[in-house]
Formats: C-alpha cells, structure tokens, sequence
C-alpha cells in the first residue's frame, strides 16, 4: 500500500475562500431552481407543454430573455426567462420587487438612525449576500421623495401654545469638497403638548426673507395663531415672526444671553459672574427674578458695562417665559427643543455626510432623520384653551 504523503497534502481552505465557494455553489442552485420554476409558472399559463398541440392553448412560446435578480445568496445574473408571444409577464420579479422595496426601507431605517455604511453593509450582506452600492443607498433616500413632498405639503393645526425657530448649518458635498449648507426650522408644541417638526427649508437664519418664505408657507398650511415664539437674538428671526404674527408673545432663548453677556467678562471671573446671571431666569417668579436682574445691574454696571447693557437689550423678551405655566418654563426659555433636534439630525447624518450632495438632498434626509424622531410630551393645564 502506497504511504500518504503529508507533504503534498492539498491545502487548507481559508474560511474566505470556502465562503466564496459556498456562495458560487448556491447561487448556480438558486439560479437552477428560479429557472424551473419560470418554466413551471409559463406552461402553467399557457395550459400546454412544449410541443404540445391541445385546444387549451393560451398562447405560444417567443424565445428568452436574460435578467439578473437580487437573491438571498447574492445577484443572480443572466437568468433565463421565457418570452410569449402575447407577452406574458411573470409574477416571480413581482415577489422579488416587494421583497426589495422591503429591503430598500430597511438599509434607508438603518442609515437615518445613525448607522454606518460598514454597519449596513454588514447587515444586507449576512441577509442578501452583498452590501449595498453608493447607487443603492441613493436610490433608497430618494424612494421618499414621494413622502416628504406629502408631509412638506400636509396641513397644520391652527393654533399651537408654542413654537420654537432656529438655523443652523449642515455640510453638503460639492465636488469631494464640504460646503455648509444652511437650514431654517421651526418645531411646534400643539394644544395637546405634542410637538412636532412643522416645516424647515434651506436658508441663512440672518436672511429675514427665507424666514418670511418658510413662516408664509406655515401660514398657507393652516397656522394660524402661536401663543409664544421661542427664538435666538438674531434680528432677522425675530422681524419675521413679528412680521407674520403680530399678536404672538415672543421669548428670546435664555441660553443665547447668558453666553452673550458672558462674552464681554474676562474669562478668569466667568466662572464667579454666571451663576449670578443665571438665577436670573432660574426663580420661582417674575418678582424675583426682577429684582435679582437689578441687583446685577447694580453690582456689575461699573465693572462690566458692556455685559450689562448687553443683558438689559431686550430684556423683557428673556422674561417672557414667566408669564406662562411654571410647568413649562424649563421648555420654552430656551430653544433646547430645536437644538436637539439639529443636533440628532447632525449625530446621524455625520457617518453619511456623502449623502448630502446638494440642496434637495440635504432637505430630504433632513426629513428622513426627523420623520424617525420621539418627541417628549409636555403636559397641558387643563384650564387651558
């Protein structure tokens, strides 16, 4: 008997090499497999096999065509599929077609809930047998177009307690180069206390008519009346929502003048000032809060005078948040609402800055992130109307 020579054993295969095999191998056994069963689903409808002469004949063989599917195992490519010659249509593809609209929603829930490209490709590969193309990822995003145009164009609510207004900047690519692309939004708290993304566009937050365009737009979808506006300083905000809406209260975001003032103290005795400006918006009244803004004043006027005049510059509108239900006051002097919301719009959207390659494109997966969003709740009093 002839000994075995372990010196010109075969090689081992690696794990890669035998998972690629695997693969060939299956995906030659699905192909086999679709192609029978489009032979079965053609004769079945024509009520006659090949050849066959019967007066049930629906209709007669035309030759082959070729197409790829997208399987379980990966591409099937050139699969066989039988013509006729009043032109049947197969329903196999249809199955599929619902089977990739699935997975199109899924690789698209994936990304806009900040997960990365490698992390989805992992995903749709262990389920499809490969990871989806640039191509794929485009086409997925713009598969809601349909629905974004639905919701940029649905219908508001009248009335909302309150409404909160602020821009900020997204990076969008221009030939392999970042360029900050600009976006006005306003996030509303209806009569319920749900709150909800009412609209946004792109637009510089100085530019007083980008803010008229979008606040237009609100009005033309049923807005009518806002109780209090929340906003940040700047001057073209706050034209255009008085501008718009007249009547309406109108609060300054608390955290924008406590940083502005800071600006003018030295660094070193920030630390000492800032708990004294902040008791200011932090009591439990109007009253006190009032006389804990004098007192600052006082102390600080001749030390400081810049950061004074700059916190007595439309004072009034930082306070206005008293005058409200003490319930909410931690909601509505600030617009941490809006700026949580830029910043999980920007969280997710970090990992798939590619995706943002213009104008249209930053708009839509603006709306593909915050669609997946969960607002908390405010309570409302219920003497309130």
């Amino acid at each position: 008997m002839t000994p075995h020579n372990h010196d010109t054993a075969s090689p081992d295969l690696t794990q890669e090499t035998f998972q690629e095999l695997l693969q060939e191998k299956l995906r030659a056994a699905v192909r086999l497999t679709l192609a029978t069963v489009l032979e079965e689903e053609v004769e079945a409808y024509l009520q006659a096999g090949r050849y066959e002469r019967t007066p049930q004949r629906r209709d007669r063989r035309n030759g082959y065509y070729s197409r790829g599917l997208g399987t379980g195992v990966g591409q099937i490519d050139e699969l066989p599929v039988p013509r006729t010659r009043k032109g049947h249509r197969t329903q196999l593809f249809k199955r599929y077609q619902r089977r990739q609209q699935e997975l199109d929603a899924a690789i698209c829930e994936m990304f806009v809930s900040g997960a990365s490209m490698e992390q989805v490709g992992q995903v749709m590969e262990s389920l499809t047998g490969q990871a989806p193309s640039p191509a794929t990822v485009s086409r997925t995003f713009h598969s809601l177009e349909s629905e974004y145009k639905v919701w940029k164009e649905r219908q508001l609510s009248a009335h909302y307690h309150y409404a909160f207004a602020d821009g900020t900047y997204f990076t969008v690519i221009y030939g392999d180069k970042g360029h900050k692309m600009p976006i006005l939004a306003v996030v509303g708290i209806n009569l319920q206390g749900e709150k909800e993304v009412l609209g946004f566009t792109t637009g510089d937050r100085e530019n007083q008519h980008a803010w008229n365009d979008l606040l237009d737009d609100l009005k033309e979808r049923g807005l009518q009346q806002v109780d209090l506006w929340i906003s940040d300083g700047h001057q073209a905000t706050m034209n255009a929502i008085t501008s718009r809406f007249p009547n309406a209260q109108r609060q300054r975001c608390v955290l924008h003048k406590i940083n502005n003032v800071l600006g003018y103290i030295p660094k070193q005795q920030q630390t000492v000032v800032k708990p004294e400006l902040k008791a200011i918006f932090y009591h439990d009244s109007l009253e006190k809060a009032q006389q804990e803004l004098a007192a600052f004043c006082v102390k600080y006027e001749s030390l400081y005078p810049s950061a004074v005049a700059c916190l007595q510059r439309d004072i009034d509108a930082c306070l206005t948040f008293y005058c409200f239900p003490e319930t909410h006051w931690r909601t509505i002097r600030t617009n941490n609402p809006i700026e949580r919301l830029f910043a999980e719009v920007k969280k997710r959207s970090h990992k798939m800055a590619a995706a943002f390659r213009n104008e249209d494109s930053c708009l839509l997966l603006f709306y593909a992130v915050t669609r997946t969003l969960q607002f908390k709740r405010v309570s409302m009093p219920r003497n309130r109307t």
